[in-house]
């Protein structure tokens, strides 16, 4: 059976140099229901449901400046177990 793992970094640099320039939920054997992530005045920067989508740093084809985020992550195993949890991840450029 495969196993319910995921990781979500706590930190990105979207700086195009190649390494860290997109984040992802990373891991296996589960299917993400809803990624959110806010900036620190509550406004949705990036959503997505599709595992191989993920957030570049930016709002509407706008570069944001570095700082803090809130992401929200509701996710299904292929155990049919649920995952809901919340966190901080730091932009850096």
């Amino acid at each position: 059976p495969i196993s319910c793992t995921y990781f979500i970094p706590n930190v990105f640099s979207p700086n195009g140099d190649g390494n860290n320039d997109v984040l992802y939920v990373r891991g296996g054997g589960f299917t993400i229901d809803k990624f959110i992530i806010y900036d620190r005045w509550g406004e949705k920067v990036f959503e997505t449901t599709d595992r191989s989508t993920g957030w570049d740093g930016k709002l509407r084809g706008k570069a944001l400046n570095p700082g803090v985020f809130v992401y929200y992550l509701e996710a299904t195993c292929t155990s049919g177990s649920e995952i809901n949890e919340k966190g901080n991840i730091t932009l850096v450029r």
